[in-house]
């Protein structure tokens, strides 16, 4: 299924595509001509030349070659994706882990989906604010709460495009941090704790303490689902059939399988990545300015680093608070700190990747930012548009630059060449027979 855009008016690039990426000619040298002619003249040409080279593009005199500058700034591609030992890749669970993604009878009442807050039709993100959990209709951004004793959730929905390449630290592992807050360690404990949630996928429907063992006793009773499980781990399947286990859809082969099923949602053939590879024009001029500015100026580089784009460490940026704060902190997120309780974890966010950031907005951890350009000026102003956070706990990484007009385009335009959506089709059922996540929207 082709992949939609993810706002209105706002075309979402597929893989080996540049659409909707700014567009400009290169600025090449002036070709060098032998100069029969005394000095005085010859300078005149010279400037006349310069001049007119400066007239007919604004983009300035041409840097280093590409190549040159992607060895000079030291870019790197994408690793091989970090598996588990205990969960190596394998088709079986990535096709199982995919139907349960789209499937509704995982959650409380049976109206909400892993996919319907990360939905191919909004590369694997949903185009909200605050995501609308249990008792919402539609999909997206014209998703409504219709359950008035349903608050949303706490939090902005993140693209899982790549999420399994999160780190800990340096390091690419498969335990690398998850969630804004990095409360969780894995794509495996990712994908359980949804369904504990209340404006997840919980809803009212029971208590927090059986959430898990009913959506699997719900699995259970499906047959075929009992078959994709048996297929996908036979081992768990004999240790079931001796009495060991008392089934073979466990909480733990549930996680496995949704977790290799988001690992497979890879994005590596950005122009950016085309670029690292070695093709120097797979970036636009612009976006090659934009990349210089990126890693000097602007000083983006310092927290955004690495093949993700993200140290993957937690900072105070001051962001925009909305929606109802998450654990009891109305209005007042109070992000890592949660985790921690630490004081200087106090309002700190992971920092998120910025692959596929173009076709992701709303932008921070509240989604309060509605463009990518309104984003970007939030950390060239140095952040600190929360008033209750102290402008002395904001990160000393974030001083306010000076781009100008062109240099914060440039700048978009860099990110905008980090998009690369895989296709994901959505599956035209579900083994529990309800209606897959964002089939028919």
């Amino acid at each position: 299924m082709p992949v939609e855009p993810a706002r209105p008016g706002r075309p979402l690039p597929v893989r080996g595509s540049n659409q909707g990426l700014s567009m400009e000619p290169e600025e090449r040298p002036a070709p060098r001509r032998a100069l029969f002619c005394c000095a005085p003249l010859a300078a005149i040409v010279a400037a006349a030349a310069l001049a007119l080279l400066a007239a007919c593009s604004d983009a300035g005199p041409a840097g280093p070659p590409p190549t040159d500058l992607a060895e000079r700034l030291e870019l790197q591609p994408l690793p091989a994706m970090p598996h588990p030992d205990d969960n190596p890749p394998d088709s079986a669970k990535v096709s199982l882990g995919r139907l349960l993604f789209f499937d509704p009878v995982l959650s409380g009442p049976k109206d909400v989906a892993c996919a319907t807050c990360h939905h191919p039709d909004f590369a694997m993100a949903d185009g909200r604010e605050l995501p609308v959990g249990p008792g919402g209709r539609g999909l997206g951004p014209a998703r409504e709460q219709h359950d008035p004793s349903m608050l949303p959730e706490a939090r902005n929905a993140p693209t899982l495009v790549n999420v399994g390449f999160n780190q800990f630290g340096a390091q690419f592992t498969a335990s690398g941090f998850m969630f804004w807050d990095g409360r969780a360690r894995s794509l495996e404990r990712l994908t359980v704790l949804p369904l504990l949630e209340e404006d997840e996928m919980r809803g009212n429907a029971y208590p927090v303490q059986v959430a898990v063992d009913s959506a699997l006793e719900r699995l259970r009773e499906i047959p075929e689902y009992v078959q994709r499980f048996r297929e996908a781990y036979p081992g768990r399947a004999a240790r079931a059939d001796s009495g060991e286990l008392d089934s073979a859809v466990d909480s733990l082969a549930y996680a496995r399988a949704v977790a290799q099923f988001v690992r497979s949602l890879r994005g590596d053939d950005s122009p950016y990545d085309r670029f690292v590879a070695g093709d120097p024009d797979a970036l636009t001029a612009a976006q090659k300015r934009g990349l210089e500015l990126f890693h000097g100026k602007a000083g983006c580089a310092e927290c955004h680093s690495g093949p993700m784009l993200s140290d993957f460490q937690f900072h105070v940026v001051g962001a925009e608070q909305q929606g109802p704060g998450f654990r009891f902190t109305p209005h007042q997120d109070l992000g890592r700190w949660n985790v921690t309780e630490l004081e200087e974890d106090r309002w700190a966010f992971r920092t998120p990747s910025l692959r596929n950031v173009a076709v992701t907005a709303p932008y921070t951890h509240a989604g309060a930012y509605d463009s990518l350009r309104a984003a970007v000026e939030l950390f060239l102003d140095g952040g600190g548009d929360h008033a209750a956070i102290p402008a002395g706990r904001l990160d000393p990484e974030l001083e306010p630059v000076e781009l100008g007009d062109r240099g914060i385009s440039d700048l978009v335009a860099f990110l905008e060449s980090l998009t690369d959506v895989p296709e994901v089709r959505v599956p035209d059922s579900v083994p529990s027979g309800l209606p897959p996540a964002g089939l028919h929207r």
